[in-house]
């Protein structure tokens, strides 16, 4: 009979408080003032291009186990590098100097988080088989710039 009387008083509050709620006006809810005036400002858009937040990486994606031999380059040391590796069949990859292992499908694939900080040639290994899958190139931080420069400069030797 107790909980009864308790299940009546609890529904009656909770009636009470929901026409209370109903009964405020929404204004006031915000913290705006309550006035007869209304001022209205124009109002100005602009486009801005989408900014990546700093500190942002934009994954490097490839695909492993078809007929080419994927290898992402040129990675510089201390850079940071998010790489997604897809798989064309299910299969565990495993990226030795960095010890870590993933699990790559193909609509699945699998995520590494890598900080070179040594200059190498580094493999993505298909698991348990230890056939390398990929290849990962880090160059000293100046080395990549060298090589577009040394790129151009052959390129325009030729053009002339």
């Amino acid at each position: 009979m107790a909980a009864r009387r308790l299940l009546i008083v609890m529904l009656v509050l909770l009636g009470l408080s929901t026409l209370a709620a109903a009964l405020v006006p929404q204004h006031s809810r915000r913290g705006e003032t309550t006035g007869a005036t209304t001022s209205t400002q124009p109002t100005t858009t602009t486009t801005t291009p989408a900014v990546p937040p700093p500190g942002y990486v934009r994954p490097t994606k490839i695909t492993v186990g078809g007929r080419q031999f994927p290898v992402v380059s040129p990675v510089k040391a201390g850079d940071q590098l998010v790489l997604l590796v897809a798989s064309r069949f299910p299969t565990q990859l495993e990226i030795q100097e960095f010890g870590q292992v993933g699990f790559a499908a193909p609509d699945a694939p699998a995520r590494f988080a890598l900080l070179p900080t040594t200059p190498g040639t580094f493999g993505i290994q298909f698991q348990p088989s230890g056939k390398v899958a990929a290849q990962i190139r880090v160059v000293a931080p100046g080395q990549g710039e060298k090589q577009k420069q040394q790129k151009k400069a052959k390129e325009g030797k030729r053009k002339r």
